[in-house]
C-alpha cells in the first residue's frame, strides 16, 4: 500500500508515520504533507492508495484538498482526521464519499480498524476491475480471432491498449489440456508485450498487441524461448505480424494452420505458416477442416475452406461432404437436408459447413446437459423426483427435456427412474444387510407393496423370492 498522510502538526505525523511503520509491514511508502497544496502535488506525482487528511490546515483544507484530489486520482480511499466532533465536517466528508473519520487523538485500534475497512475496500474494488478485465479481454480475443471486426473491439483496444502499433497470433498445441493460469504465468517471462490467452479444444490462442513495431526474427527468438519452455510435446505456429486490427482474424487463423502443419511433419516444434507446403497438399487442409467441424468450429472450419476454395477439385468436395455425414451418423446426429448436387456455390458450401458445426455444437450440450442431468439423478433418484422438476432444474421445457433424454438414454424419464431405483434395490437385496420393507424405503418408495409390485415387473419375480433365490442354501 502507499499512503500519504496530510497533517500541518510535525509531532502529529511523525507519531502516525511511526505507528504506521510498526503495525503494517504491506505499507511500502509513506508520503508526508503539510497542507492541501503539497497533497495534491504528491498525488500529481503518484497515485496513493489511502490518505489520512486532516481538515483544519493552511491554505487549502482538508475538504477543499479531497475534492480536487478524486478528479486526479479517483481510487484513491481517504481517512479523515479532526480534533472537532462537527456534524457539519463530518456532512461535507460523506458527500464526497469519505466514510471513515477519525477523532483526534485517535486511539490504536480505531486506526487499525479504519485502515483494515479502506484496504477491504481496495482489494474488494481490484478484484471486481480484475475481473471485469478478463472478461472483457476474453471477450477481444474471441472477436480477434473472427472475420468481421464489429466497432466493440476497435473501442476495446482503444480503452484497454491504446499504444497498440503491431501484433499477433500464437496458437500452441499441447499433448494435454492444462489451466490456463500456469500457461499465462509462463508465458510472461518471455513476452515483453501485453497479451491475452484464451484456451479451446486443447489449444492455446495467444494475442499479442504490442506498442511498437514487431519483425519476424524477432518473434521467432521470442516464440524458440516458450516453445523450449514447454517441451518437446509443444508446437507453436505463429502468425504473421501486423499493424491493423482488422488483420488479426488472418494472423489468428495463421497460426493455426501452422500449428497444425508442425503437428503432422514434426519435423520442427516453432514456426511461421509454409504457404507452399499448405498449398500442395490440400488432403491436409481437408483433414485438418474435418477436425474443425467435428469439434464444431464454424470460424476456423469456414475459414479454412475459403482459404482453399479455389484449390478443390470436384472429389475434394465429395471427401468433405460424404465424411461430414459418416461423422455425425456415428454420433447419431441428423445430416443437413442438403444433397452434394445442391452445394453448388461457395455461399451454400460455407452455409452447409457452419450448419453441420451448429449441429455439433448442440449435441456436445445435449451431452453435457445429460451428463448433469444423470448426476442429479444419482443423487435424487430416492426422492420422487418428476419430469417437470427436472426439466425446470435444466431450464428446459418438459416437452423438449423429454425429447432429448428419451434420445440420449433410450428409456423415457420415467423408466429410467425406475430402473435406477430397481437396479439399487437389487445391489442392497444382494448385501443382505436390510429387510425387504426397509429397502423399499431407502430407494424412494413409501409402500412396500407397490415396490413389490414394480420389481416383480422388472425383474418377473418378487423381492422376496428374489431374495430367496440369492440365499438359498
Amino acid at each position: 500500500m502507499r499512503i500519504l498522510i496530510a497533517e500541518d502538526e510535525l509531532l502529529e505525523r511523525k507519531a502516525m508515520r511511526k505507528f504506521l511503520e510498526n503495525n503494517f509491514s504491506e505499507i511500502k511508502i509513506i508520503d508526508e504533507a503539510t497542507n492541501g497544496r503539497e497533497a495534491i502535488e504528491l498525488v500529481q506525482q503518484n497515485p496513493l492508495d489511502i490518505i489520512f487528511m486532516d481538515i483544519k490546515m493552511p491554505g487549502i483544507n482538508g475538504l477543499e484538498a479531497i475534492e480536487e484530489i478524486q478528479n486526479l486520482s479517483p481510487s484513491s480511499k481517504f481517512i479523515l482526521v479532526s480534533a472537532y466532533d462537527s456534524f457539519d465536517f463530518a456532512k461535507q466528508a460523506m458527500s464526497h464519499g469519505v466514510k471513515e473519520y477519525i477523532l483526534k487523538p485517535g486511539k490504536k485500534e480505531e486506526i487499525v480498524k479504519s485502515i483494515l475497512r479502506v484496504k477491504k475496500e481496495i482489494e474488494y474494488e481490484l478484484q471486481q476491475k480484475t475481473e471485469k478485465r478478463n472478461l472483457i479481454e476474453e471477450s477481444f480475443i474471441t472477436k480477434l480471432m473472427h472475420q468481421p471486426l464489429d466497432k466493440e473491439a476497435y473501442s476495446i483496444q482503444k480503452e484497454y491498449f491504446p499504444s497498440f502499433e503491431s501484433g499477433y497470433f500464437l496458437v500452441m498445441q499441447l499433448a494435454q489440456p492444462t489451466d490456463i493460469e500456469p500457461i499465462r504465468e509462463r508465458l510472461t517471462k518471455y513476452l515483453e508485450h501485453p497479451f491475452i490467452v484464451d484456451s479451446t479444444d486443447g489449444r492455446i490462442a495467444c494475442c499479442i498487441l504490442a506498442n511498437t513495431k514487431l519483425n519476424k526474427s524477432d518473434i521467432l527468438m521470442q516464440v524458440r524461448k516458450i516453445q523450449l519452455e514447454f517441451g518437446n510435446h509443444c508446437y507453436i505456429g505463429i502468425g504473421n505480424p501486423c499493424s491493423v486490427l482488422g488483420n488479426f482474424p488472418k494472423s489468428y487463423h495463421e497460426a493455426l494452420t501452422a500449428a497444425y502443419q508442425l503437428t503432422k511433419t514434426n519435423n520442427r516444434k516453432y514456426g511461421f505458416l509454409e504457404e507452399n507446403e499448405d498449398n500442395d497438399n490440400i488432403q491436409d487442409v481437408i483433414v485438418q477442416m474435418l477436425a474443425e467441424v467435428e469439434k464444431g468450429n464454424e470460424h476456423e472450419s469456414i475459414q479454412l475452406y475459403k482459404d482453399k476454395r479455389n484449390f478443390f477439385s470436384i472429389d475434394d468436395h465429395e471427401d468433405i461432404y460424404f465424411n461430414v455425414k459418416r461423422m455425425m451418423e456415428e454420433q447419431n446426429i441428423a445430416f443437413p437436408e442438403n444433397t452434394i448436387s445442391e452445394l453448388d456455390s461457395d455461399l451454400e458450401w460455407q452455409q452447409f459447413i457452419n450448419l453441420c458445426c451448429l449441429k455439433f455444437q448442440e449435441h456436445y450440450r445435449s451431452k453435457k446437459l445429460m451428463e448433469k442431468v444423470k448426476e442429479y439423478i444419482d443423487e435424487h433418484y430416492r426422492h420422487g423426483i418428476t419430469l417437470e422438476e427436472m426439466a425446470a432444474h435444466v431450464g428446459l421445457s418438459p416437452n423438449y427435456f423429454s425429447n432429448v433424454f428419451k434420445k440420449e438414454f433410450g428409456n423415457t424419464f420415467v423408466e429410467f427412474i425406475t430402473g435406477r431405483r430397481m437396479n439399487e434395490a437389487k445391489l442392497l437385496i444382494m448385501e443382505n444387510r436390510y429387510s425387504l420393507k426397509e429397502i423399499s424405503y431407502m430407494v424412494g418408495y413409501n409402500d412396500p407393496n407397490y415396490f413389490s409390485r414394480v420389481f416383480k415387473r422388472s425383474y418377473q419375480m418378487s423381492p422376496k423370492k428374489f431374495q430367496q433365490q440369492i440365499f438359498k442354501k
